[in-house]
């Protein structure tokens, strides 16, 4: 029989039971895909981390992400626990104010940045692949009504956009309304499955007086309904303010935005990023994260 050693992390908060968990394996070398599915599953996180070994120049480690469902290409709640673990254990020497690592992932080699002083870590930053953007070619009214509002609600342009996975960004007018998005989990897969993107809806009316944006996110398709608080969507989102000039201000631009009010376990995360004119060059998300449970797993 054999035991592998596995963390939860809550991630993009510094409260426990709060932001996102993900499970993080850090000595993950022995285990076949199939080990890792099996582990994802039993875990039923949104996302688990596996780390391994590289085997691309330039990088200090490689990351394999799992849904319960699929392995994923990029996870950034996922990321941010897999440094907070490594870091915990004391697999890289940090150096103050900030020490860089590399992740090789299936959507390149990744810089990872940890802001520490005073003995502890204050947030961890990760890189992410460069923007790409393409039209959502459906209609405003099919996405109102997958997602339980009326069409007047939405608010601007919707486009779909990836900074590691594909978002189809809606804007919503007012946060009460943003709340009131319930959709139909079988209706929103399909739809999902048909534009190739899970689902991130926004507003700029927030709960807290510091964030920028409150965002919800739903990837039925990764098999999770309603994300918690989610990296690869708020760098997409960050994007999406750009391109469109819903930003202003000089290169690099720092925002906070807010996730998982809805269900119960709010998180803030932290976006950077770099951009001329509307042409954005490298986004930047993270924030802080905490360990919360560790154990053993038996595989047979």
């Amino acid at each position: 029989m054999r035991t592998v050693n596995i963390k939860q992390v809550d991630a993009f908060t510094n409260k426990a039971f709060s932001g996102n968990p993900a499970g993080v394996v850090i000595n993950a070398d022995a285990l076949n895909e199939n080990d890792m599915l099996s582990i994802a599953r039993e875990m039923n996180l949104s996302e688990t981390a596996f780390v391994l070994k590289p085997s691309e120049d330039g990088a200090d480690y490689k990351v394999r992400f799992f849904s319960p469902v699929k392995e994923v290409d990029l996870c950034g709640h996922a990321t941010i626990a897999a440094v907070h673990v490594l870091a915990e254990e004391g697999k890289f020497f940090l150096r103050e104010p900030v020490t860089t690592i590399s992740f090789e992932t299936k959507v390149g080699v990744l810089p990872v940045e940890i802001h520490f002083s005073d003995g502890a870590i204050k947030r961890i930053m990760m890189s992410q692949p460069k923007p790409s953007y393409a039209a959502f070619e459906g209609k405003i009214n099919e996405v109102s009504t997958i997602l339980g509002i009326e069409e007047p609600e939405i608010d601007g342009d919707l486009e779909i956009v990836s900074t590691g996975l594909p978002s189809l960004v809606v804007p919503i007018k007012k946060l009460n309304a943003l709340k009131k998005v319930e959709p139909n989990f079988n209706e929103l897969k399909r739809f999902c499955k048909k534009i190739g993107a899970s689902i991130l809806v926004f507003t700029f009316e927030t709960i807290s007086p510091l964030a920028m944006v409150h965002i919800r996110f739903f990837a039925p398709t990764l098999g999770v309904f309603e994300d918690p608080v989610t990296g690869t969507a708020n760098g997409a989102l960050g994007a999406y303010l750009i391109k469109n000039n819903l930003l202003h201000g000089n290169s690099p631009i720092t925002i906070l935005a807010e996730q998982g009010y809805s269900l119960n376990r709010p998180g803030e995360v932290t976006i950077e990023l770099y951009f001329s004119n509307s042409r954005v060059d490298m986004v930047k998300v993270g924030g802080k994260s905490v360990t919360v449970m560790e154990g053993d797993l038996f595989l047979t």
